[in-house]
């Protein structure tokens, strides 16, 4: 599901989540969707990747404070109604991780955090923002409504194919 800021929308597809001894990487495609009225140009889109956890503010894991976000895409121009589809890698160094611990299962919630500035024609600026909670997939695909898993890190490296996003509620720009 799309999460729209007017006039810019964001789609997140995790596709691959790999954790080895250094860092965690998670392979995406985001669309990039122009639902405004006008067309838009100069798009800079910023992202990364933390781990959720109930010791950090809500507004530091939806990254709505704390610095700008790192450079991760560029677009030209956004004609009204476009869409452009993006992939890429985002890391997380695993000594930035704030595990959850369950027993002795290490369990680590990824947040994929998007932030987005563009021109409108006209000149106006335009600033959207997105977050998604990553996790892997119920194991039954009948499961539509279970919850995605945390991943362990504690199993040692691994990659991880089975995986899903979901959109996050972020608060609209002021």
């Amino acid at each position: 599901m799309p999460i729209s800021a007017e006039p810019l929308a964001f789609m997140l597809e995790a596709t691959r989540l790999s954790a080895t001894l250094v860092n965690a990487t998670l392979s995406y495609r985001l669309t990039v969707t122009n639902h405004g009225p006008v067309a838009l140009s100069d798009i800079a889109i910023g992202g990364d990747m933390i781990s959720a956890h109930a010791s950090r503010a809500m507004e530091e894991q939806l990254g709505l404070s704390g610095p700008d976000l790192p450079d991760l895409h560029r677009i030209a121009d956004l004609a009204p109604g476009e869409q452009v589809v993006l992939a890429g890698e985002m890391r997380l160094p695993l000594a930035a991780v704030t595990p959850i611990r369950n027993g002795a299962a290490q369990l680590f919630v990824p947040l994929a955090r998007i932030d987005a500035w563009a021109t409108a024609a006209g000149g106006g600026a335009v600033r959207a923002r997105a977050a998604f909670l990553v996790g892997q997939s119920p194991p039954l695909p009948e499961a539509i409504n279970a919850r995605l898993q945390p991943f362990r890190l504690d199993l040692g490296p691994r990659v991880y194919d089975q995986i899903g996003q979901r959109a996050l509620a972020v608060p609209a720009i002021g």
